[in-house]
């Protein structure tokens, strides 16, 4: 045993959820040490988003409570690290293990519920408009998500005006880099955003909006009809652009549009009032052809109640689909029955949002992400014999 290689520690190790890791990490120094080190958080993130294990659910009220994905049997009120009078924050996005909070005075941060860690924000206001006359923010949207190009977890914020006296909608974007720790302005978004507004969908290294490509009415976002947002927007966190998704032939246009990711791809929801929700997979990111009716399901199934439902995420088996109702049920869809399943929960209240979060030992602390980065390859190959030296003596003590 003192003699097993160091990758074959960490892939015993990366099996084990990131709570049970924080204790192994009392063990012995080199399992800290490694449990620790970049690569293995990498290794850990992995595994658990190609087998669909360490899910949990985030859900919020005026509290915010855990609930794990594998048991779905009673939730656990989690304490948040912003100040805030009620408690209550908004969830603005979650991406690999980190949540995206605010409170009610805009102050935002990025947080791991699984180590406990988190970043505050720098402050960010919105800049003065290029209109001369009286303006009003009337959306203002948000998206939290991975660039996969500059290993960067980004933030965006989407705010858009109305004018009191023309009609026009105007646009800001700004941009927080967690590897920068700062704000910037990008280029306009040149759509309209749906009011109230919905926080962008992570999937693919882009963040993902329903919108329209009329921006010409100041009252669009409260008075316009639901069928003219039919456009799925996807900004590209690495290049920070714009660009539209090619979406499948739903074959009617009489629905309700909504984006969602499901597994790691893009997908779209149309909901048919009264009627059903259809759920498409993209298996092939941008490509318009992959394309996949992944379910579909009806009002009757659904008790006759419900106008949208949202997939969250899939069984660690793959064969059933977590699916929200109207923020106020839960249920499973058996994938090859094509039935579904009541989840209750107890302890939560009785509407609530949702947001999937992976436990993972994802880290919002930059020098520690980026540690080793720069090791050079024949430093790295000498010392590759004490690694594993070092780190089997973790094995001998507990055996």
């Amino acid at each position: 045993m003192s003699s097993l290689p160091s990758d074959i520690i960490a892939d015993i190790l990366s099996r084990l959820p990131a709570k049970k890791l924080l204790c192994v990490k009392c063990v012995c120094k080199p399992w800290c040490h490694l449990i620790d080190g970049p690569d293995f958080i990498k290794l850990h993130l992995e595994k658990s988003m190609k087998s669909n294990t360490n899910q949990s659910l985030i859900l919020k009220h005026s509290h915010l409570y855990w609930v794990s994905l594998d048991s779905l049997e009673s939730a656990s009120e989690i304490d948040h690290p912003l100040m805030c009078y009620n408690h209550s924050v908004k969830l603005l996005g979650s991406c690999h293990g980190l949540l995206c909070i605010s409170n009610i005075v805009d102050d935002m941060a990025f947080w791991n519920p699984s180590t406990r860690k988190h970043r505050v924000l720098p402050f960010m206001s919105l800049e003065l408009r290029r209109y001369t006359g009286s303006s009003v923010c009337s959306v203002c949207v948000f998206g939290f998500g991975y660039d996969i190009t500059n290993d960067d977890y980004k933030l965006v914020r989407v705010a858009q005006f109305r004018g009191t006296e023309i009609s026009f909608v105007e646009c800001e974007v700004k941009v927080f880099s967690l590897r920068r720790n700062s704000w910037k302005r990008i280029k306009d978004m040149p759509y309209a955003c749906r009011y109230p507004g919905t926080n962008g969908v992570y999937a693919c290294g882009a963040l993902h909006w329903i919108v329209s490509r009329n921006c010409s009415s100041g009252d669009f976002h409260r008075n316009g009809n639901s069928g003219d947002f039919n456009v799925v927007v996807a900004l590209d966190l690495a290049a920070e652009d714009y660009k539209e998704v090619a979406l499948p032939e739903f074959g009617s246009k009489n629905f309700n549009l909504d984006v969602g990711a499901l597994g790691g791809c893009l997908c779209v929801v149309a909901n048919f009032s009264n009627v059903r929700s259809d759920v498409w997979v993209m298996k092939e990111y941008g490509v318009k052809d992959s394309w996949d009716k992944l379910l579909s399901v009806t009002r009757e199934q659904m008790c006759g109640i419900g106008r949208s439902v949202r997939p969250l995420g899939y069984s660690k088996g793959g064969s059933e689909v977590l699916l929200e109702q109207d923020r106020i049920n839960l249920f499973w869809y058996d994938l090859k029955k094509k039935t579904v399943k009541d989840v209750v929960i107890h302890g939560t209240p009785i509407s609530y949002e949702v947001e999937i979060c992976l436990q993972t030992l994802v880290s919002v602390n930059i020098s520690k992400r980026d540690l080793g980065k720069n090791q050079g390859t024949a430093d790295h190959d000498k010392n590759v014999k004490k690694r594993d030296d070092f780190l089997s003596e973790g094995f001998k003590l507990v055996l």
